[in-house]
């Protein structure tokens, strides 16, 4: 499960240079409150596209400087939508997004099929008196969904998903609720919580408390994980054909996790 871990750790050093389709009603609140709400998870959104284009190959060899401009222009225009102009990943994101797409993804397959918040709890929005500034606290599920080229040249899919604790401040930057700076982060990541399901498992006592749905979802995503970090595909189609029939709700251990508890 190393190759898991390494990919989702390369997702979280993106998300961390912030510090210093989804759920949210979980509480009564304001449209203000509903606004701040929906730029936070626009936000972590757009991170999660970053390198994102669409191909035949997986690769951006065939594109032309226009339809790669056109992806870099239009993933610029929403870090700009979402990240107040002195948030530190502004211009990284952008810089990293075109490196993908003008050099890395030239040469080798790195491709983006999916990705975002899956689903997120606030437990707090507080917005300041002189309604500028808001301190936001969270918990969201964060998918990926990648096929990648390794070093042998062989075809992997990789698709994380993990939970993400955090505490962020949101500003209002020429009359749009954006994102200033994640004060604190901590992730949970999926494979911890399956080495656990797959502990509970080796019991009688909790293997038979099990429901059928819930066996049913450990077999998901025990193909999942067959399907993922321990098979290289030989091609980009055969590889890209798994991951576009990953359903992210099937293989969330999270969910699972929380209903064996």
């Amino acid at each position: 499960m190393k190759r898991y871990r390494k990919a989702v750790l390369a997702g979280i050093v993106i998300g961390a240079c912030m510090i210093g389709g989804s759920a949210w009603a979980d509480f009564q609140t304001t449209p203000e409150e509903e606004s701040v709400k929906e730029a936070f998870i626009g936000s972590q959104n757009i991170s999660d596209h970053i390198g994102q284009f669409k191909s035949e190959n997986g690769k951006t060899d065939g594109l032309s400087e226009e339809q790669i401009q056109g992806y870099i222009d239009r993933f610029n225009a929403q870090v700009d939508r979402y990240y107040t102009q002195d948030n530190v990943c502004r211009e990284t994101y952008k810089e990293t997004n075109e490196q993908i797409l003008r050099e890395v993804a030239k040469n080798k397959v790195c491709y983006k099929v999916d990705g975002g918040v899956l689903d997120c709890t606030f437990h707090k929005v507080s917005i300041s008196e002189d309604g500028q500034t808001a301190m936001v606290k969270a918990t969201y599920l964060a998918w990926g969904n990648w096929v990648e080229e390794n070093e042998n040249h062989e075809i992997e899919v990789t698709a994380p998903v993990n939970q993400v604790d955090i505490s962020a401040t949101m500003l209002k930057e020429d009359d749009v609720w954006k994102l200033k700076k994640i004060d604190e982060m901590n992730v949970s990541f999926a494979e911890d919580v399956i080495y656990e399901l797959e502990e509970d498992q080796e019991t009688a006592s909790t293997a038979s408390a099990y429901s059928e749905e819930q066996k049913q979802q450990m077999d998901s995503i025990d193909e999942y994980i067959e399907q993922t970090y321990l098979t290289e595909y030989k091609t980009f189609d055969e590889a890209l054909a798994v991951a576009e029939s990953l359903n992210p709700n099937e293989i969330n251990p999270f969910e699972l996790w929380w209903k064996s508890r």
